[in-house]
């Protein structure tokens, strides 16, 4: 089993300040933590709906994004860490949970305005 440098993960997972810390899009937000040897990746969007129909297609839209974007940002997590210490990482997806928070609603308007959530777990190798 491969020893990890935590020091070196903590610093490609760092996205507090500097140009990492500057998002490619406004529209969602990919932030990583760890908590020993489990990586956890938490995606946000701000998704609007009028009614529990388009809820319910939004969040399968949005499910699929979070996906593909969560990849994305976890191989480029890996390239920084191959290129910081020269190895490479592998990770194994363990669990994932996704939930709609709605933050804005009005009686007068039916445009709903709500987080959407997805959190997945990794484990280090």
């Amino acid at each position: 089993m491969p020893k990890i440098d935590y020091n070196a993960l903590g610093q490609a997972l760092d996205t507090t300040w500097g140009r990492c810390s500057t998002p490619q899009t406004a529209s969602y937000s990919v932030k990583f933590t760890l908590a020993g040897d489990v990586l956890i990746a938490s995606y946000q969007a701000i998704v609007n709906f009028a009614t529990e129909k388009e809820m319910i297609l939004m969040k399968r839209a949005y499910e699929e994004e979070s996906i593909q974007v969560t990849a994305s940002v976890l191989k480029n997590v890996k390239l920084v860490y191959k290129n910081l210490t020269g190895d490479s990482i592998t990770t194994k997806q363990h669990k994932t949970s996704t939930s709609i928070e709605i933050i804005g609603s009005n009686v007068n308007n039916p445009k709903r305005t709500a987080y959407f959530r997805r959190k997945t777990s990794f484990e280090i190798a």
